[in-house]
Order: C-alpha cells, then sequence, then structure tokens
C-alpha cells in the first residue's frame, strides 16, 4: 500500500481522518498535531489500497473534479515497503495511482537544457555508429537518450484529454528532435571540415537501414514500442528498460537526418525525415490507445467503495 502524508490546517483534520476510516480504507493512520514546519498545521500518516488513492484525492477536493486542493492542503505519496509483506499478493499491487504517474511522468518529460543536450548527445553518438555502420554505437545512443518520457508524458496527456499539457508536451517533442538532427548534423559537419570524415563518405547501412527506408514492419515495431512504453510508465520498475527500447524508433531516424543533411544526400534525409514522422506518429496513437485502455480497464473504484 501507498504511504500518504497529508499536511493540513487543523480545521480540516477530522475531515481528512474520517474520510481515511470510512471511505479510504486506511490503515495504521496516525496524526502529528500542529508541526513546527510549516507552522500549526498537522500531519496525517495513512497506508491507503492503491486503488482508492485517486478517488479519495477527488474527495479531499470537496468533489469538484480538476479543482485544486483547498488551501493548506498538501498531499505526497510515497512507497511503504513491509518488510514482513502479507503472505498472499492482491489485485491491488498492479492497480496504477494515475496522480501519481502524471506527476512523475510530467516531472521526468518537462521540457529541460538538460534532456535536450542529452537527446542532442545521444544523437551525435548515433550519427557516427551510422557513418560507421557500427550498431553497438547506436544501442549506446538509444540507452542515453530521455526522448522516451517526453512521448510519455504527450500520450498520458492525450488520454486524459488535458489540451494544454498534450500541446507543451508536443512542443517539447518538436524541439528535442530537432535539437537531435541538429547536433548530428553540426558533429557530422565538423568531421568532414576536420577531414576525419571524408566529404564523399558512403553509409553501406547494413546494419541500420531500418532508419530511412519506412516499410510497414518499422510501424509495427513503432506500435509495439508505444504500447509498451505506455506500459511501462504505470509500472515505475520497467521504465528504464522500456525507454531504450522506445528510443529504437526514434534516436537513430533523428541522427539520420542530421548526417544526410551533411552528405547532402536528399533521397536519404526525406526517408529518415519521413522514417522519424511515421515512428513518432505510431508511438503516439500506440501510447495513448493504451494508456485509454489500461484506465478504462482498471476496476473504477471510487474511495467510498462503491
Amino acid at each position: 500500500m501507498p504511504l500518504l502524508r497529508i499536511v493540513c490546517p487543523p480545521g480540516r483534520t477530522d475531515q481528512v481522518v474520517r474520510l481515511l476510516e470510512t471511505a479510504a480504507g486506511a490503515t495504521e493512520i496516525a496524526v502529528v498535531a500542529a508541526t513546527v514546519r510549516p507552522a500549526g498545521d498537522d500531519l496525517i500518516l495513512a497506508e491507503v489500497p492503491r486503488g482508492r488513492v485517486d478517488g479519495l484525492l477527488a474527495l479531499i477536493r470537496d468533489r469538484r473534479p480538476g479543482s485544486p486542493l483547498p488551501a493548506g492542503v498538501r498531499v505526497a505519496v510515497e512507497p511503504s515497503t513491509r518488510l514482513l509483506p502479507p503472505p498472499t499478493p492482491s489485485e491491488d499491487d498492479e492497480t496504477v495511482v494515475w496522480a501519481q504517474v502524471v506527476r512523475d511522468v510530467g516531472a521526468a518529460g518537462r521540457r529541460s537544457w538538460v534532456n535536450t543536450l542529452l537527446v542532442t548527445a545521444a544523437a551525435a553518438i548515433a550519427a557516427i555508429g551510422i557513418i560507421e555502420d557500427q550498431l553497438l554505437l547506436i544501442v549506446g545512443a538509444m540507452a542515453l537518450s530521455p526522448d522516451y518520457f517526453p512521448i510519455a508524458d504527450t500520450c498520458l496527456a492525450l488520454s486524459r484529454r488535458a489540451w494544454d499539457t498534450a500541446r507543451r508536451a508536443a512542443v517539447t517533442l518538436a524541439i528535442t528532435f530537432a535539437a537531435a538532427a541538429g547536433g548530428a548534423w553540426l558533429l557530422t559537419e565538423a568531421l568532414m571540415v576536420s577531414d576525419l570524415v571524408g566529404s564523399g563518405f558512403t553509409r553501406a547501412q547494413t546494419l541500420t537501414l531500418f532508419i530511412s527506408h519506412p516499410d510497414p514492419l518499422s510501424v509495427v515495431v513503432a506500435l509495439v514500442a508505444g504500447a509498451a512504453g505506455a506500459l511501462a510508465i504505470t509500472l515505475p520498475d520497467s521504465r528504464g528498460l522500456v525507454g531504450v527500447f522506445v528510443s529504437i524508433t526514434t534516436i537513430p531516424a533523428a541522427a539520420n537526418i542530421g548526417v544526410a543533411a551533411a552528405a547532402r544526400d536528399g533521397a536519404e534525409l526525406a526517408g529518415a525525415g519521413v522514417q522519424l514522422l511515421v515512428n513518432v506518429a505510431s508511438l503516439l496513437v500506440a501510447g495513448t490507445v493504451t494508456l485509454v485502455l489500461r484506465h478504462h480497464g482498471q476496476a473504477p473504484r471510487s474511495a467510498s467503495g462503491h
């Protein structure tokens, strides 16, 4: 069960405790009255079944969907690890706490110069892998790139119909992949100017053919990756590995756009550009549909248990 830390004014403590006792199925409730910081507020600790957390948050919001928490009330969700776990696993262990997923994915997928720099560095490494036809470098670039989280954030926003968040996430995606292609292009141009790579270099692409020649199989891979990535954001322990899988469909194609631009190869540039657009669209469609089904497939239980 997740551990809820609720900080609220003393005048609302009894109300919140009643909700925890009667509506949320909470266990091991503790109240620390009048904490030092913030001064005068009460701290409530309780373990709540995962399936009841979102419903409880709705009740604390005074049953107004989408409204902010009342002034002075703050809620945090933390993992609760039992040293002596129950003898049999519970179905509630796999229930998604959507408020927590929205917070975590939104924080990881937000636009920042660090994430943009990491994606650019990953594309630069992938560009060398493309030039040398070295799959190991491309795999390393996919492991480095954090582009999975903006994609997941976009899918999550679309599935929730949070249109403002979806627009911001889409802009982040555009900036991210533009930076990736630009970084690969600048690096390739620099390699050509320094004669580390000749201006007439050719790419055999025996290992990287898939990043510039769209076909039905590449769409299937992107759809599977999008579905797997969407499931992964609801299972925190598997996010990193699936993020590498998602990047298979994005970083190599974005890097190849930059390499082809530096090589003045119009056909390769067009192919890589189409490949990236098709893959990103497939990721978004599959990810959004998967999250919608995941949300509706989860047994709808309100905090009241009805």
